[in-house]
């Protein structure tokens, strides 16, 4: 985020820039002493336990307004005690300090007009005894993630930077707000404006994680149109316009039958003129927006027609000879060599050739609309950077990175600085597309270091917006790398280690020992090679581990018996260092619920395999319901810590029938 000064201000002549992405308030208030004095008390809220200041919104507020309104009461209350009395605009209180938030009339006679800035920026401005926070608003509800909500995400720097508050994972059992008898805020002024263009993580199943979401300052500046944008095609153009398909190494156009898939499956033949002039003519019946989406259909694509072969360079890693590729597709294709369904991989990289594609249209469209964002994700066998294809800024690039069923891993992390900088070469613009919060699925992992650093690298990088799939709650076992995610996205300045300490902290006088309790996590964190991975999921394939797990098949040799052991004893020491505290113990005990699911998960995976082996499921069956049971009885916490279990438990479900 940017903060500039504000033109009212004539004594204070210097514009303020600041790398958070959210505003710093520290640093404003240094620029500010020269007005204000270094003996300035800011706006003063609760004194002795006691409310002395009211908080303003507009006669008529916007739900935005309302709710940020609400927010703030709320934590100062959690803070302070002291009700602090929400008001409209024109009614009397008498309080000695105001917090005027959003489109106040009061707001308006000094000039504080959002109107121009992006969704999501606001205008913060202190005055005598008053703090105003002035938003770029929308009218939707506060928590959906389009609705533009500027005040509110200056209540939330305020409460994070004046007040201390922290917000680990959903619900009240996360939330960190220090305890005060006197509150007041700091004399600050500036404009505030997102880093990001959007800012997304898909899930928020439950309010308590769309309150936390939106607390995080998760939501969309802009809103950027993309996905796999070709899966009408076919049913479209599949008789009159064959030419827009991929050539299949048969010579043949169209479905694929080595994938198994319908239309919507389909891949095109990037390099036809006609495809392009179709995309635009589409592009220019919706009105020709700002983003045009041409992102391919999901999965591997291939197109095997001389001019996309010739569009394509040479692949260093792949085996194969660069003048063979397509007699090595048509092997595979025919079933005489490898797998059917992968003949497009003989083919090698296919960035090239997609890079090539998204110049062509961006050139077209930015005749038509210069500021168009031709969209299109990075991904699969076109992940890697092109050898020789340049972009141009009008192409927006969603990098979707390499990854592994194990997690986020050190593999995973060099891959993704490689791909991530040879895009950035090209000239486009980029965001991060990636899967990485779905792996290992509520088992123990912490690999919070490592992503807050590849997000600090990408920040710095060139990086436009996020789009991550997806929060699954695993808060209890991995919170610390999802309060990482979130951290990092708003304070990219931190260390990675202070975020780590901030969350450990919550857990008062056993925050060494959960410190520790993550550190083993991160210690056993797998980071295979390719070739281990391969091994270590082939040694399962008879119990049903396919390419992408299920996880839980594989977890037994990552979370030995010594290990797990290991880490009980840790929570048990945790424990007894919390006894008393009412914030730090029922933490433990909800990282010692999330420990537990694990455990049994475990146990039922042993005898599901010994089942496998014997043909004898009564061991399993009884494993498999003790495991239920347990979330049964617990089910306050598998709104927030176990959500995201049941579809990837699908072999164990098929079993117990």
């Amino acid at each position: 985020m940017k903060v500039a000064q504000l033109p009212v201000c004539s004594l204070i002549s210097t514009i303020v820039l600041v790398t958070f992405a959210i505003m710093r308030r520290a640093i404003v208030f240094i620029a500010m002493t020269c007005l204000l004095g270094f003996g300035a008390s800011g706006v003063e809220l609760v004194r002795d336990g006691k409310a002395v200041a009211s908080i303003v919104i507009p006669l008529h507020p916007l739900p935005v307004e309302s709710y940020a309104a609400k927010e703030l009461q709320y934590h100062v209350e959690r803070a302070t005690g002291a009700l602090v009395p929400i008001v409209a605009e024109g009614e009397e209180t008498g309080a000695k300090s105001r917090v005027y938030l959003g489109k106040c009339v009061a707001a308006a006679r000094i000039h504080l007009d959002p109107s121009s800035l992006p969704g999501n920026s606001y205008i913060v401005k202190s005055a005598g005894s008053d703090l105003y926070i002035v938003g770029k608003d929308g009218r939707g509800d506060p928590l959906n993630r389009d609705t533009h909500e500027g005040t509110l995400f200056g209540v939330y720097d305020i409460l994070e930077d004046d007040m201390q508050v922290r917000w680990l994972w959903p619900g009240q059992l996360g939330e960190v707000i220090p305890r005060r008898e006197n509150l007041a805020l700091a004399p600050a002024e500036g404009i505030v404006q997102p880093r990001l263009w959007f800012k997304e993580w898909r899930g928020g199943s439950s309010e308590g994680e769309r309150v936390w979401l939106k607390r995080q300052r998760f939501g969309r500046s802009i809103q950027p149109q993309y996905g796999h944008s070709f899966g009408q095609y076919w049913d479209r153009f599949g008789q009159t316009h064959p030419e827009y398909f991929n050539m299949l190494p048969d010579g043949t156009r169209g479905l694929d039958p080595t994938a198994d898939a319908g239309p919507e499956w389909v891949h095109m033949c990037v390099s036809e003129p006609g495809l392009a002039r179709q995309i635009i003519a589409d592009w220019q019946e919706k009105g020709a927006p700002e983003f045009l989406n041409v992102c391919e259909n999901d999965g591997w694509a291939g197109c095997a027609c001389p001019r996309c072969l010739s569009w394509d360079e040479p692949d260093p890693e792949n085996p194969v000879a660069f003048d063979q590729r397509l007699e090595a597709a048509q092997r595979a294709f025919s079933g005489q060599e490898g797998r059917r369904d992968e003949w497009m991989l003989q083919l090698g990289s296919l960035s090239d050739r997609f890079a090539r594609f998204w110049e062509r249209v961006s050139e077209d469209a930015v005749k038509i609309r210069p500021d168009v964002k031709v969209v299109s994700y990075v991904y699969d066998n076109y992940r890697k950077p092109p050898v020789k294809a340049m972009l141009n800024s009008n192409v927006l690039c969603g990098v979707v990175p390499h990854e592994s069923i194990f997690g986020y891993g050190k593999l995973d992390s060099e891959i993704f600085r490689h791909d991530w900088s040879g895009w950035e070469k090209t000239g486009c613009r980029l965001f991060l597309r990636p899967n990485y919060t779905l792996q290992a699925p509520n088992f123990p992992a912490n690999y919070a270091r490592a992503l807050g650093e590849d997000l600090k690298f990408a920040m710095a990088h060139g990086l436009k917006g996020t789009d991550f799939d997806s929060l699954t709650g695993k808060y209890a076992t991995q919170g610390p790398s999802l309060y990482m995610l979130a951290r990092i996205l708003n304070r990219p300045d931190v260390p990675v280690d202070a975020v780590m300490e901030e969350f450990c902290a919550a857990f008062g006088p056993a925050s060494k020992s959960v410190g520790e309790y993550f550190d083993l996590w991160e210690s056993i964190y797998p980071q295979y090679s390719e070739t281990e991975q391969s091994s270590h999921i082939a040694s399962k394939r008879k119990y049903g581990a396919g390419l992408y797990g299920p996880y839980y098949l594989l977890a037994p040799a990552i979370y030995t018996p010594q290990i797990m052991s290991h880490a009980w004893a840790i929570l048990g020491k945790a424990q007894k260092e919390a006894v008393g505290d009412p914030a730090a113990s029922p933490r433990i005990e909800w990282l010692a619920k999330g420990l537990k699911q694990a455990e049994l998960m475990l146990a039922v995976e042993r005898a599901y395999e010994k089942g496998v082996d014997t043909g004898d499921k009564s061991e399993f069956l009884a494993a498999y319901q003790s495991l239920r049971d347990f979330r049964q009885a617990n089910q306050e916490y598998d709104q927030t810590s176990f959500a995201g279990l049941g579809g990837a438990e699908k072999t164990w479900e098929k079993a117990s029938r």
